[in-house]
């Protein structure tokens, strides 16, 4: 899937193309090295929800084959590779 980062001025955002639960954007903002962040949901496409592998054991609605869509650990490597292209932005002057 697309993960996309883009900063404007000092504002970074972080956009997926899922129905993120909120643990995620907190992560995201708590991890960034530019603040402040906006996560964009449903960025580019809509592959379903997106939870945590904490929400996967717990089970739901939004764990279910058809409304979730990618493997356990998406939201982990998601995450992940925004940090480091938020990192990358960080890098540059704006």
């Amino acid at each position: 899937v697309i993960v996309q980062t883009h900063r404007i001025g000092d504002l970074a955002v972080a956009a997926m193309p899922f129905e993120v639960f909120a643990e995620i954007g907190l992560e995201l903002k708590q991890r960034s090295p530019i603040r402040p962040l906006m996560n964009i949901s449903i960025a580019n496409g809509s592959h379903g929800y997106l939870p945590t592998p904490a929400q996967h054991k717990l089970g739901g609605y939004e764990t279910w084959i058809g409304v979730n869509k990618v493997q356990i650990d998406a939201s982990v490597k998601m995450v992940d590779a925004l940090i480091e292209m938020l990192g990358e932005l960080h890098k540059e002057k704006p």
